[in-house]
């Protein structure tokens, strides 16, 4: 779906002959693996609610930790799984949870309370870089896969659909999550990072741009290497594998996921239940990060209302919130 006047950020990105290969057996390796979810029930926020700690094992049984947030009823509820940004952690999502849906979070292998990796020096985006089946981001998307997976488990009928949520880091996960396994019914991506990889090298100043940046910057021998390998987590090549109804939302001021690159992605997408809104910035202290918040009220009543049944419709399908 080209967005109008903005259609020649297009770029001519090849993937690799065996992306799909390597994803089918990516996803066929992790579902060989027993998640085994424990929970452990901490301090309830709300009398309708259960609020318990998650852990589980992930691809290369690795343990990730997490959060379920559950309501007693029997009554099945929307279910949003997600995780977080670069360099982050998950929140508790209590705000979700009060509008009537279960919430399951995680921590990334790595990051925050799941398991500690031993990461390249100074840039965890490039460990495991020297090829894809070792790169730390084949492990992220397997672990959100996984989170799908443990929450369809631990509730099972009490789930009446699932949400996919991502923002940032979390956001390309979240895209490319969606692309192996399809029991979502809605995946929302705020400013997806990981697209056109050559051009966010050149534009981005902070996270994840930047470390690959750095890195190649000593490292220039590598950099051929380095960039087939990012070529099979490159957003833009899940894009187009979409089949999921999606929302993506772009920041078009941002200096740590340049919109072009956001754009680029929105423009490979081609399932026809798709819409992109359009904010003035994002990874900013600008005061009209506040738009997010409309961004979020709108997701979360297409979670709990259900989609529009003109979603995807041109009449509506890029809307800026201004």
């Amino acid at each position: 779906m080209p967005i109008a006047a903005i259609d020649s950020f297009t770029p001519f990105c090849t993937e690799p002959p065996d992306f799909d290969a390597f994803w089918h057996t990516t996803h066929e390796t992790l579902l060989e693996i027993e998640p085994r979810p424990v929970l452990a029930r901490q301090d309830s926020p709300g009398k309708s609610l259960t609020y318990e700690h998650l852990s589980f094992t992930s691809l290369g049984q690795v343990g990730i930790s997490g959060y379920l947030l559950s309501h007693n009823s029997p009554e099945p509820k929307p279910l949003i799984v997600h995780s977080h940004g670069y360099n982050s952690q998950y929140d508790v999502m209590l705000n979700w949870a009060s509008h009537g849906c279960h919430v399951l979070g995680i921590d990334f292998r790595g990051f925050g309370r799941s398991e500690r990796l031993t990461l390249a020096k100074g840039s965890y985006v490039m460990t495991g870089i020297d090829a894809p089946q070792t790169s730390i981001l084949r492990g992220n998307v397997a672990d959100l896969v996984q989170a799908k997976r443990v929450g369809r488990m631990l509730l099972g009928d009490r789930v009446s659909s699932m949400t996919l949520k991502g923002f940032s880091f979390g956001g390309a996960i979240a895209l490319m999550a969606a692309t192996l396994d399809k029991t979502a019914d809605l995946v929302v991506s705020g400013q997806p990072t990981l697209g056109w990889h050559s051009e966010r090298l050149r534009l981005s100043t902070a996270g994840t741009g930047a470390e690959k940046r750095r890195y190649l910057d000593s490292n220039p021998s590598e950099r051929d290497n380095v960039l087939k390998t990012l070529n099979y987590f490159d957003t833009l090549h899940f894009a187009s594998r979409i089949e999921t109804p999606t929302l993506i939302g772009i920041g078009l001021d941002d200096a740590v996921v340049p919109s072009r690159s956001v754009i680029a992605i929105c423009n490979h997408v081609k399932t026809p239940e798709f819409e992109v809104r359009i904010l003035p910035v994002a990874h900013s202290d600008d005061p009209r990060e506040s738009l997010w918040k409309d961004f979020d009220e709108e997701w979360l009543g297409f979670t709990t209302d259900g989609l529009p049944e003109d979603f995807g419709d041109p009449t509506r399908q890029v809307q800026a919130i201004e």
